[in-house]
């Protein structure tokens, strides 16, 4: 049946992120839906911080400094001030030194390794590497290789932690290497096992079976360690050479690699080949947080690629970064709060090569040898430019072709210049797709002309009302800018058009 006259529909934003696995067609109208394509926007706006729809927040230095060619790592550490009370310091390894960062100052320090990852505790932080152990003075900047008091220290391990006052590493192979308690020098197994503080090896296994390669330890509050490997996933409860105990938590599910994870509050997120999942330190409650990950999420790999995440608390936002060997980017945000999927799109030079949490701060350290903290109107300088397709919108019932008569859309007070552009299509599908092209087209610098049915410019509030009288059964509303923006509403007016040809 054709429209019986025409009709005015409220278009919302997406609200649902992008979503790649369910049917294109959908309501625009409806309180919640997904978007087939985006980029740069958030549910979170960042202008009033409502949850409308808007432009995401940029990327500011977090110090001027230009720390060097190559940072390897970065860590948030707190030491005793001569003041009393506590400093909190980031520590920075790069080009084979280590610099510091306290209150905006910035100080390098001697000779250190060109890579390796950090772990801190008993107020140092220390390198771990596969070749040594290089332990840091962040107060005093004296950097020293860590020697053995009792046994060995493991070599080849590439990642670790620190827990219960014990230096724990892994990487190596199979094991899981913890130093004597509160003596980081101490690695001797060999001692009598009555003795709760002694070092300790042992594999994420069942007493019968072998363990598997490990891939991550995450220390929380002296009480619990979760280690994983690709598949699996444990907990140590307690300590190892006491009342401990090692518990599997799943038989299935593991963590890509050893920086796959974020910590949220007494939670920890973490990216598994199958997707990204939470569980509660104690390794209780896991759970996938969304059975809508995109593709690129699925199955890393991680010999050619470097998984970081980073959980921004203001926003509530966690961060997945994906790094090839060539220093492309690959970046999706989840919004917490509206469960929603989000492609971000920032400057190669800009993605980050480690992150860390430092004073309440998500803290990137760039490819270009800076450091940015997330927030701010743009990206360092550099325009946000922003995309969201709101459809796709059927223009008439089936077996008719509809127009688009009117268009009316309010932008929120404060916002830039929008673009608004009708892509149309056959089909849901093929409405979608266009939009989605064209979207990229445009990020490549090509020619995207051909996709686009009619445009127009709007700004902050009510914009005039516009006429494009576009007809399709199908069509896809996509919005662009290079401004920071906010989304209130938008009003089409649609209309049946005729019979489409074959019906």
């Amino acid at each position: 049946m054709p429209l019986a006259k025409p009709q005015t529909i409220e278009l919302r934003f997406p609200s649902l992120g992008v979503v790649r696995r369910t049917v294109q067609e959908r309501v625009a109208s409806a309180v919640s839906y997904p978007a087939v394509w985006a980029s740069n926007v958030r549910l979170d706006d960042p202008l009033d911080r409502r949850l409308r729809g808007g432009s995401r927040p940029g990327l500011t230095k977090f110090v001027a400094d230009d720390m060097g060619t190559t940072i390897a790592d970065i860590a948030h550490i707190s030491v005793s001030s001569a003041a009393g009370g506590a400093s909190d310091i980031l520590v920075v390894l790069v080009n084979s030194t280590i610099k510091t960062v306290e209150n905006g100052t910035t100080t390098t320090y001697g000779s250190a390794p060109a890579s390796g990852l950090f772990v801190t505790g008993q107020q140092h932080a220390f390198v771990i590497t596969t070749s040594a152990i290089v332990k840091v003075n962040p107060k005093t900047g004296s950097i020293s290789n860590l020697s053995a008091s009792a046994g060995t220290i493991p070599t080849n391990c590439t990642f670790g932690a620190i827990y219960r006052d014990r230096m724990c590493l892994s990487g190596k192979d199979n094991a899981i290497y913890m130093s004597r308690q509160g003596d980081y020098t101490n690695w001797s197994f060999g001692v009598d096992v009555s003795r709760a503080g002694r070092a300790i090896p042992f594999q994420l296994s069942l007493g019968a079976d072998v363990g598997p390669l490990p891939t991550a330890l995450i220390a929380h509050k002296d009480s619990y360690l979760l280690a994983a490997s690709a598949r699996t996933l444990w907990v140590v409860r307690g300590d190892p050479g006491g009342a401990g105990q090692l518990v599997r938590v799943s038989e299935n599910v593991g963590i890509v690699s050893s920086r796959a994870w974020c910590t949220i509050e007494d939670q920890v997120c973490f990216l598994a080949e199958d997707g990204l999942y939470r569980i509660s330190a104690d390794g209780s409650d896991l759970k996938a947080l969304s059975e809508n990950i995109p593709a690129e999420l699925r199955d890393v790999d991680t010999s050619t690629v470097t998984v970081r995440m980073g959980y921004e608390h203001d926003r509530k936002t966690v961060h997945v970064f994906l790094r090839t060997a060539s220093g492309s980017d690959t970046h999706w945000v989840y919004e917490l709060i509206g469960e929603a999927w989000w492609p971000v799109r920032i400057q190669d030079d800009h993605s980050p090569v480690a992150v860390a949490q430092h004073k309440g701060e998500l803290l990137l350290a760039g490819g270009d040898g800076y450091i940015r903290q997330v927030g701010g109107d743009d990206d360092d300088g550099t325009a946000i430019d922003s995309h969201v397709v709101l459809g796709p919108i059927r223009l008439a019932n089936s077996g008719f072709h509809g127009i688009a008569r009117s268009l009316h859309t309010i932008m929120a007070q404060g916002s830039g210049t929008v673009t608004w552009r009708f892509v149309t299509g056959d089909t849901a599908d093929e409405a979608s797709d266009n939009a989605k092209l064209a979207i990229e087209a445009f990020q490549a610098g090509s020619d995207y002309s051909n996709y686009v049915k009619a445009s127009g410019a709007i700004s902050a509030g009510r914009s005039p009302w516009a006429y494009p009288r576009v007809r399709s059964p199908w069509l896809c509303l996509w919005y662009q800018s290079s401004s920071k923006w906010a989304f209130e509403s938008t009003i089409l007016e649609r209309a049946e058009a005729g019979r489409w040809r074959g019906f």
